[in-house]
């Protein structure tokens, strides 16, 4: 994954474009006309020689036309210029739906409190890992089982949407700082192994198109500040504690895009920007400032493990988003893989400033910023009726991992003419869900279907009103 830290100079939001590389092409244009070639012939007078004369005709001469034709017959083939064959016309490019379907399977499941530690005593922490997110792979994998087939509507493309935090492991199994880089590498490692195997399981021949928005994973890597480790048993000042930076971040994948050389699917990593004091057992929101920077006092293991130990994690992640295509890593974030549906990802806190100033690394990032639809991907984030979305979104789609789990969509009102910024949109309608799959860990599978117009074209949004009794029906006696 690419690591990008942030300048602070040309802070600038990214425009209103898809910054993407158009792909290059090649006409191949037609050979020209063919040359022909006269050739002359003549004799030269030698002795008194010269060009013998025909003989006289012992018959009258034929007549003019048949003269000609006699002429015409004998005379040699007129070489004839063959023209290159016609260049067939390329097949027409299909014409796009103006409006295409869109289907979400949102995964309501509880994340902020998973179950307590339950390494066995003799278990290393790589095994331990590794088996817990085996559980974890199982519980997606059967939630698709159960749901995707149960299409009830027209779809171009199906989200599956599973919210902040489903990967993680309880830091309370965590006994020092070497297991904190074991468990992070096994982490960044299994996850995208069993994201790649979960969208492996539903190819686009048989369940349509489907992209995986699969929670998020929660990882530690530590700061090399040139600090030197206090001695063991040495009381440590808050400032001195050896410092970290969270990656907590989402895979996006589907099976659709155009494969890797080696038939992988195309990939891509969106990481969160914003640490929340509830991201980690933080003291209560305790912040210490250590070269200049904001951080949180953290406290990992637990007394059942070993005695806690302290770390310091950043308040802000400096990691970039990354996406793997074609063999090669690239930096920013693929977000219209399907064309014509571009989207947006908020992982919890970033929701709360995603299009601020302090933003602009966030927003650079992204290929096309004219996103329709607002992933927010969260443990305690609510949808805020007075918060300023993009003119370009026309639905937010939230998935809350706090107990005992939330899912929400709601289709946002046109914003007001003349006003293209950031604005508040009123008149926000809650789409429809219907649980399709009832599973373990108290998860609940919901489906549900929109549609998504242009970019610039709003669907339309009705003003809730009260009901009245029918003026058809027969009044009740």
């Amino acid at each position: 994954m690419a690591h990008q830290h942030e300048v602070d100079s040309g802070k600038t939001l990214a425009q209103g474009t898809r910054r993407r590389s158009l792909l290059r092409v090649g006409l191949a244009l037609p050979l020209g006309s063919t040359a022909f070639l006269a050739a002359c012939g003549g004799g030269g007078g030698g002795n008194g020689a010269g060009l013998p004369f025909a003989p006289v005709a012992a018959v009258p001469p034929p007549a003019p036309e048949a003269a000609l034709e006699a002429a015409l017959e004998a005379a040699p083939p007129v070489p004839v210029e063959v023209p290159a064959p016609p260049v067939d016309a390329p097949a027409p490019k299909p014409v796009e739906k103006a409006v295409k379907n869109v289907r979400v399977l949102n995964l309501q499941t509880p994340t902020y409190r998973p179950p307590s530690n339950q390494r066995a005593a003799n278990e290393d922490i790589k095994t331990y890992t590794q088996r817990a997110l085996q559980e974890k792979f199982t519980l997606l994998r059967d939630a698709l089982t159960g749901g995707l087939p149960k299409k009830s509507g027209e779809c171009d493309l199906c989200y599956f949407v599973v919210p902040e935090f489903f990967w993680n492991v309880n830091w309370d199994a965590v006994k020092d700082e070497a297991e904190i880089k074991v468990f992070s590498n096994t982490c960044v490692t299994e996850v995208q192994k069993h994201v790649r195997a979960l969208i492996a399981l539903f190819p686009q021949e048989q369940y349509g198109k489907l992209a995986l928005l699969p929670g998020t994973a929660q990882v530690l890597m530590k700061q090399t500040d040139g600090t030197t480790p206090a001695p063991a048993g040495t009381a440590i000042a808050d400032k001195d504690l050896p410092g970290y930076e969270a990656l907590n971040y989402v895979l996006v994948i589907d099976n659709f895009s155009k494969p890797n050389p080696d038939g992988s699917r195309p990939i891509a990593m969106w990481p969160k920007r914003n640490v929340s004091g509830i991201d980690f057992d933080t003291y209560n929101r305790t912040a210490v400032y250590k070269s200049g920077r904001p951080y949180w006092k953290v406290r990992l293991s637990s007394p059942r493990v070993s005695p806690a130990f302290n770390i310091l994690v950043q308040q802000k992640s400096t990691t970039a988003a990354a996406y793997y295509a074609d063999g090669k890593e690239f930096k920013g974030f693929d977000n219209d893989p399907l064309g014509g549906v571009p989207f947006g990802v908020d992982v919890c806190l970033d929701y709360a400033s995603a299009y601020t100033d302090n933003e602009y690394l966030r927003m650079s990032q992204i290929e096309d910023t004219n996103y329709l639809i607002d992933f927010l991907i969260a443990c305690g984030m609510s949808v805020s009726p007075s918060h300023k979305y993009l003119p370009s979104v026309q639905y937010i789609v939230r998935n809350d991992g706090m107990d005992p789990g939330s899912c929400e969509i709601y289709k946002l009102a046109a914003p007001e003419t003349g006003k293209p910024d950031f604005t508040v949109r009123p008149f926000n309608v809650l789409i429809p869900q219907t649980a399709v799959a009832t599973l373990k860990n108290n998860s609940i599978l919901f489906d549900s279907y929109f549609d998504i117009h242009p970019l610039w074209q709003y669907p339309e949004t009705d003003i809730p009103a009260e009901t009245l009794p029918s003026p058809f029906a027969p009044a009740p006696v």
